[in-house]
């Protein structure tokens, strides 16, 4: 297995997917000119017995043969060149304007050779285009690819930072919503622990108030001789309980939204650490490398046993038990 040979692959890959919707300006043209003294430019990409097709301005323009004087392999503006090429290839034609059999090969040949040229030429362009938009995108995918992978890594890293070990394996909409929700999940269990207990100590405060510092001044109340003090002072005890109740509601309110925010923080921490495993175990198949006897082992030293019967007699079987020890190099 060469490295070199997996770098080259993964191009390849790309290149085959990315030529289909990737679209450039003319890279190079050639002249065509028309026995009607017209003249057009685009690449040659394609031809049939009848028809010659060219790339124009992006466009596929298809022209039958019987227009065409000759096709001229570059782009000439010069209207004097292009005058006398016109006038040497009009002598060519007979009497009913077509060109002699040898001719005809002779271009067909041409056209075949300028096809072949173009289309390598095509490859290599956008190509070298790919992958300068690969690496302006990401400068570090040769190491990516390049590098040994071991599964537990995505797993310890996501347990130190949530959403880490997926970014590692290119997954960063999953790895940006782990983080995103689970810091949520954070925020909303920290901010109900802390506003529960601001509505815990508004209770506590207020229950105190109800035992020590109301029953003095409902005395005073009653006391000063108000009519209708006893319905007053009901209502206040009434009022009091009232708000103590909302206060004590408020707290078991808030705790439940802590209690829900904790819950779902951990539970998705753990989740994105089961994701980490199961991807980083596909994500690392890239270092199995498999024996011509079609054993699969990892680069680097690989430690095997086996339990062997020899031979089976009198009730007892004999086995044999073989441990090796082996460093496999991909190269």
């Amino acid at each position: 297995m060469n490295l070199r040979s997996s770098i080259l692959s993964f191009r390849t890959a790309i290149l085959s997917a990315t030529l289909l919707v990737l679209s450039s300006g003319q890279i190079f043209s050639e002249t065509v000119l028309l026995k009607n003294g017209e003249k057009t430019y685009g690449t040659v990409i394609d031809q049939s017995t009848d028809a010659v097709t060219i790339l124009k301005d992006t466009k596929r323009q298809t022209i039958p043969k019987t227009q065409i004087l000759k096709i001229i392999f570059k782009d000439i503006k010069d209207e004097a060149e292009l005058g006398k090429i016109f006038e040497a290839e009009k002598k060519k034609l007979n009497k009913e304007g077509k060109k002699t059999e040898k001719e005809e090969q002779l271009d067909t040949l041409m056209l075949e050779q300028m096809i072949k040229e173009n289309s390598y030429k095509t490859v290599q362009k956008r190509l070298a285009l790919i992958e300068k938009y690969i690496d302006e995108q990401d400068s570090s995918w040769e190491e990516y690819i390049s590098k040994n992978r071991n599964p537990w890594e995505p797993v310890w890293k996501s347990a130190i930072l949530p959403g880490w070990g997926l970014s590692l394996m290119k997954k960063d909409t999953y790895a940006r919503a782990y983080q995103v929700v689970i810091g949520l999940s954070i925020i909303v269990a920290i901010g109900g622990s802390q506003a529960a207990t601001v509505q815990k100590n508004k209770a506590e405060n207020r229950m105190s108030r109800i035992l020590f510092e109301d029953p003095v001044t409902y005395a005073q109340i009653q006391a000063a001789g108000i009519p209708n003090s006893s319905l007053y002072i009901t209502k206040l005890q009434s009022d009091a309980f009232s708000e103590y109740n909302k206060d004590k509601h408020n707290q078991h309110q808030y705790e439940t939204y802590s209690h829900t925010g904790l819950g779902l923080a951990v539970g998705l921490y753990f989740a994105q650490l089961a994701q980490s495993y199961f991807l980083g175990k596909q994500w690392a198949t890239h270092n199995i490398i498999q024996t011509p006897t079609g054993e699969s082992v990892q680069e680097g030293f690989n430690f095997k046993s086996n339990l062997t019967p020899l031979a089976a007699g009198g009730g007892s079987v004999l086995r044999e038990y073989r441990s090796e020890v082996r460093y496999v190099s991909a190269f």
